[in-house]
């Protein structure tokens, strides 16, 4: 008998997860409050579902007797699926007190200060007109966004309120937090625990825009350059301990980081696979499938990494980016050769669904250099 997956979102991401699992022999079903994204198509079935209404989304899950309930991509998506496989016992990894934690960004920033993992300045706030902040530049975020949402650089004290009152109005807790800016580079990891035991910390350079399009990624690349063996220890020893302190027995996560001054520091960690498809940048390079580990983990199947291959040189994954105003269209995109994959998000002429309001993807390429 077919095992059943329901899987919350229909994005790109999604799909990638979709698409594994058809190719094992499962029935996948995808629910979303709109029929938008490449996962309803791909999906054996889509269903008018949101995935922030627990007990439609549990309703869903019972009906059509789902194995697993589960997201890759999506911090909201992720969250949900936990709770609900929490209410109806199915597989799950992380649990909901954990997921809370790194969701919320000014618990988890003095979670990491606590014991000392990279300290970072930062003050959490809920009255813009009560800010005593005097640390230019400085990032100012909603604490509880999805990826880079909200998320704003300020250099000088004038523009300091009017981006908190923006943060706390995007917020779902109506809560801002204000960071001190590290100026260094960015790079980050794909984490595979299994049993406590890290099997997998793919370390990746993040290559990104200048502050025009602040925090916007331009795209990841293998094996990092960004960081040397001194930086990329510290980095994972980080990890480790934050694996230790939460007790984490099997785990999937993103950990983003940059450096200051030199030293590692982590900005926040996703508990699901990346949004970024990082998975097939590792797949091509090491010929290792982060989606057939996932899988793994949920099921409780043991995990062997002993075959897998590392690939000499380096392999770049590149977004294709438009402008969020614009309707798509290949002609604006620039040519590129020698892919190993390329893949868009939209058919000619379509319009440009809007996450960040500024400079959206619309596709990617994976190349090896």
């Amino acid at each position: 008998m077919k095992k059943i997956a329901l899987i919350l979102g229909t994005n790109a991401g999604q799909a990638d997860l979709i698409t594994y699992l058809n190719s094992i022999g499962w029935e996948t079903h995808a629910c979303s409050n709109q029929r938008v994204g490449p996962g309803c198509d791909l999906a054996d079935y889509f269903h008018l579902v949101n995935i922030v209404n627990l007990e439609e989304v549990k309703d869903l899950a019972v009906n059509i007797k789902a194995d697993l309930v589960y997201s890759i991509s999506s911090d909201i998506a992720i969250t949900a699926a936990t709770k609900v496989s929490e209410d109806l016992g199915l597989p799950r990894l992380l649990n909901s007190e954990i997921l809370d934690l790194f969701n919320n960004k000014n618990l988890f920033r003095d979670f990491l200060n606590s014991n000392n993992i990279g300290n970072v300045v930062f003050k959490k706030i809920d009255n813009p007109d009560n800010l005593d902040w005097t640390i230019f530049p400085c990032v100012v975020k909603p604490v509880d966004s999805q990826g880079q949402r909200g998320v704003v650089l300020i250099n000088n004290p004038e523009d300091l309120k009017l981006a908190v009152e923006k943060a706390i109005e995007i917020s779902i807790s109506k809560r801002a937090i204000i960071e001190e800016f590290l100026d260094g580079e960015e790079f980050s990891s794909n984490v595979i625990v299994q049993n406590g035991e890290i099997l997998v910390n793919e370390i990746s350079d993040r290559i990104v825009f200048d502050n025009n399009y602040f925090g916007l990624p331009k795209g990841h690349a293998i094996p990092p350059e960004y960081v040397d063996e001194q930086q990329i220890t510290i980095s994972k020893k980080y990890i480790k301990e934050i694996v230790n302190l939460l007790e984490i027995k099997d785990a999937v996560l993103y950990v983003q980081m940059k450096l200051s001054n030199g030293v590692p520091k982590i900005i926040e960690i996703a508990p699901r696979l990346d949004g970024c498809h990082i998975w097939r940048l590792i797949k091509i390079h090491r010929n290792l499938d982060l989606r057939k580990l996932v899988i793994d983990l949920c099921l409780n199947n043991k995990i062997d990494l002993q075959k897998n291959e590392i690939v000499k040189g380096r392999s770049i994954l590149e977004f294709y980016h438009l402008p969020t105003v614009e309707k798509f269209s290949k002609e604006k995109l620039e040519k590129r050769s020698n892919l190993e994959f390329s893949e868009f998000r939209y058919s000619e002429g379509d319009n440009i669904t809007p996450i960040n309001g500024k400079l959206e993807v619309v596709g990617y390429s994976v190349r090896k250099k």
